[in-house]
Parts: C-alpha cells; structure tokens; sequence
C-alpha cells in the first residue's frame, strides 16, 4: 500500500486527542522460523506506522511494546499466548482451518493469518464478519489470488502480490488503529471495514479492501449518526435516532433543554445502552413522558466505553397545551417544601386547596385567574405535621387531584 502524507497538523491531533493506554502490547510471530518469520515480523511493524511517512520509524521503536517470534504449531502458539498474557498472534505461514477450529477456544487472544497461499491451499469461503480470525490477502487492484479475505494489501517486504507478509503489514495496521483509539481489536476491525478502500462493502475478492489508518483516527467517536428526530404522541415526545456503524459505543444519555440552544440549559432525562461494535444500521428509540406544554429542544449524547463523547444535532418541538392538566408535585417526598405545576389550556380561575388524609382542608395556595400556559407554585408545610396529603386543582368543570408525601 502507499503510503500517505500526514499534515503536521494531524500528527498533532493525534497526539493530544488519543493518549490513551495500549491495547496491543504483546504481540507473537508464530510459524516455523527463519527469515520468513523475520520478515512477517518487520511487517508488522511498517504496518503499525503506515500512516507515517518517515520510515525511519520503522524499527522496534515505533511499536510501543513487544514483538517476538514463536516456531511452533498453532495450538502452541496459543497456549503460550495465554500462558504469557500475549494480546496478538500473526501467523506467518497457511493452515488457516486450524486456526478457525482453534480461535473460538482463545477469545483474548486475536488471530490475524493469511486466507491461504497462493496455490489456493486451505482457501476460506466462509463469512469473514463473523469470523474470529482477521483473514488477509494481498494485492495491488485486487486480491488476485482468487479467495475470499477481509482486507488485502501488497507485499510491503517485496512489494508484489504476495500474501506471503500482507498479514503483518494488515495486523500492524489494525493494532495501531486499535492502540491510537484506545479500543478493542475487534472495533479496530469494524472501523476499518467501513472506513477502508471499499467503503465497508465487501467484495468477494477484495474483502473490504486495504485499509486506511489515516482516514480513522481523526474520528475519535467512531459512531455514525444517520438520523435524529422527534414526534409529539399526546403529550409524549417519541424520540427515534439510527446509527449506521458503531465501535466502542456505551451509549446515548438522552438531553432536553424547555430554553434556547444557546443558553445550554440541558438537563438528562434518560439514557439507552449502544450496541458496542456493529457493522450494520441500528435503530433507537426514547419516550419522554409528563411534559409541560411549551418549546423543547432534545439531543444525545454519544458516549464510548472510554468516556469520551460528543452531541448530535438538536431537535426541537413545540408541546400545545390542549386540555388542564395537574402535574405530580416536585421533589416528592419533601421537606418542607414542594412545587405543583399546572397547565391552562385557556383563560379560567384556577383554585388549588390542600387536604389532610381524612379530607379536611389544610390550605388553600391558589385562587386567581391565569392566562393560557404553564404555570408552577410552591407549597410550604413546616406548620405541618408529617404524613400524607392531597391537593387538588379545580379550574371550571376540571378537577383533579394527586398525593404527596410531607416527611420531617
């Protein structure tokens, strides 16, 4: 693959915006030895800096962690990983079969290895999604081998269409997409699908084609949002949002603001768990309930596993008061005081009486005229006893009444 210019200003970015832990420290070359293995090793590490152009830093240096050869079987290769705490194999030489039986056993340990060699021994048809092996092939226009892979690329070693070193050059890449993310393998795996040659459809030869560090890590919430809207239901407002990929997604708080936008008076009233990684279109939904008439704005809040986040765009409706409404009083059980919100759909006398449990009246806090809206007062009970008591709103023919709890 060629490799591309990076800006200054992007190395930067980078830099700052991604210090994170290493996911990928400890990494086994496993095959049967020698200057093969060697040079699967080197590939490793000019696919960990292909998104840099110097390539000076293609030593042991610019990979933060530890690379080792391994000349034993696959099952080997495995139980030292295990044994060793080793994040990564590449396997440097076919049998990829055996890798697929063995590879479900080892769900820490990730396996990258060729599809097969170039004399179509031990070729993979089956379906690389759900694969727990990253398959490779390599290529310049096209995997010109002939076998289903999930990503190709040329022979960085020798620079022809051999699939000999294309798994440690596609490993490299992927552990430091994984690494400057600070997200799994798996969702390194994800972004690169969507984010690759292919644009995340894949080919039967070219899998989802060579990938492109440099066009993922300059998105730090790999979350793609394709739509957002909200629907008034009654007094409800049924919020529905889609996203068409994810990695490494926690998920949405839900936001609304009764102010302006730009007075950032946000407030969570909900949250919706995401669905971690996901390569296809996923679909969400919120019901915000017991809402008072007026202008509402909504957005989420996308967050990932690590903490960072960002804000879709906002949505804004306009709540019509159409009927009297009396609201449950705020904060509930209280001390010693509370508020009541009510809504007046038109102009009327509203009258709003407290009462003890036996139904004699204690109070009465509103009797006056208001104008169509929303309205909210406050009740203060430090002369009272604790207990339960009722208030009730009586406003032309609506009355209606709710409970609250006073508690010393």
């Amino acid at each position: 693959m060629q490799k591309k210019l990076f800006c200054v200003l992007i190395i930067f970015f980078v830099a700052t915006q991604f210090s994170f832990a290493q996911q990928i420290k400890k990494v086994i070359i496993s095959g049967y030895g020698g200057q093969h293995d060697l040079d699967v090793r080197t590939a490793f590490l000019i696919g960990y800096n292909s998104y840099n152009d110097l390539p000076s830093l293609w030593d042991n240096t610019s990979f933060p962690g530890e690379v080792i050869l391994y000349s034993n079987t696959l099952q080997a290769s495995f139980d030292y990983a295990v044994a060793n705490d080793y994040d990564l194999i590449i396997r440097s030489t076919t049998g990829l079969s055996t890798g697929l039986r063995l590879a479900p056993n080892y769900p820490d340990v990730k396996l990258v290895m060729p599809a097969g060699s170039n004399e179509f021994v031990q070729v993979f048809f089956g379906d690389v999604i759900t694969s727990p092996v990253v398959i490779t092939g390599a290529g310049i226009d096209s995997n010109q081998t002939g076998y289903k892979v999930e990503f190709y690329s040329i022979d960085p070693i020798t620079i022809y269409n051999s699939s000999s070193f294309s798994n440690g050059y596609i490993a490299g890449q992927l552990a430091f997409i994984a690494n400057t993310l600070n997200c799994s393998f798996d969702s390194a795996r994800v972004l690169a699908r969507n984010k690759g040659s292919e644009n995340g459809i894949i080919d039967f030869y070219n899998g989802f084609g060579e990938i492109y560090p440099e066009n993922i890590i300059t998105t730090p919430l790999p979350v793609e949002l394709t739509s957002f809207t909200a629907t008034l239901i009654n007094q409800d407002v049924l919020l529905n949002w889609q996203t068409a990929t994810e990695v490494n997604n926690y998920g949405f708080e839900i936001e609304r603001s009764a102010l302006s936008a730009e007075r950032q008076a946000w407030k969570k009233v909900g949250f919706v768990n995401g669905s971690g990684n996901s390569n296809s279109p996923k679909d969400y939904s919120f019901i915000d309930k017991e809402l008072l008439p007026g202008k509402l704005s909504y957005r989420v809040k996308q967050i990932d596993n690590n903490g960072n986040f960002k804000y879709s765009d906002i949505v804004n409706v306009n709540l019509v008061t159409k009927d009297f409404k009396l609201y449950q009083n705020h904060p509930n059980p209280f001390n010693p005081t509370t508020r009541i919100k009510f809504s007046v759909p038109e102009r009327n006398n509203v009258n709003i009486k407290i009462f003890n449990m036996i139904g004699q009246e204690i109070q009465e806090i509103v009797n006056q005229e208001y104008e169509a809206g929303n309205y909210n007062v406050e009740f203060n009970a430090s002369n009272l006893a604790s207990g339960v008591y009722f208030y009730r709103i009586q406003s032309g023919n609506f009355v209606e009444s709710k409970k609250m709890i006073y508690l010393k």
